[in-house]
């Protein structure tokens, strides 16, 4: 073995724990801000869309972060991501040619309901690293006179860390979740289609 290159290994080695150590773990409180893009277009004709978004989560917490053989700490979206995603839907549905409106009972024009359903986060250890895994549901209920589509939309994201995600890992990963599957939703053509028709 050349011990040279034994002497760097210990060394990157030493400074990766180095790291990891430097880095204090705790509480995450992650906070939802979606962005996605959809191509503009003419598809929604000016045509008032009636918008609400709703958490519907049964609870705050979405998983633990960690070193199993040591603490565990808690990940949380506390504050309410409704008005986000609200912001985020509304941008997206305007490049698409909708006029968007707030939700009122009563309204006759065509509606969208969005209600986050699920946001589950899982942090495992293997033997060289983490694999935290967040799992995202939003359900759509879109409502057009008679005409109604009720579909859900679940998105799962990985990511591979040295160590326990810290809340930029966990951030990423309700973002880019809540983002994808926001974007599937306004590119289902049959919710489309019920708004439309």
């Amino acid at each position: 073995m050349n011990v040279m290159n034994f002497g760097k290994g210990l060394l990157v080695a030493s400074g990766v724990a180095l790291f990891l150590q430097g880095c204090a773990l705790g509480p995450e409180n992650i906070r939802v801000n979606p962005a996605f893009d959809l191509p503009h277009s003419l598809v929604g004709g000016s045509k008032p869309i009636a918008l609400s978004v709703a958490d519907a989560r049964e609870k705050k917490k979405l998983g633990e972060v960690g070193d199993p053989n040591r603490q565990m700490f808690d990940v949380s979206v506390n504050e309410d991501p409704a008005p986000a995603i609200s912001r985020s839907v509304s941008r997206a549905l305007s490049s698409l040619g909708y006029v968007v409106e707030p939700y009122r009972a009563g309204d006759q024009i065509p509606s969208l309901t969005i209600e986050l359903q699920t946001l589950k986060l899982d942090s495992d250890k293997r033997a060289f690293d983490f694999l935290t895994t967040l799992r995202a549901e939003v359900v759509a209920h879109a409502r057009n006179g008679n005409k109604t589509l009720d579909q859900k939309y679940q998105v799962t994201q990985s990511m591979n860390t040295p160590g326990p995600a810290y809340a930029k890992d966990s951030s990423k990963l309700v973002n880019d979740a809540v983002s994808s599957a926001l974007q599937d939703m306004l590119s289902d053509q049959r919710l489309l289609d019920t708004l439309n028709n």
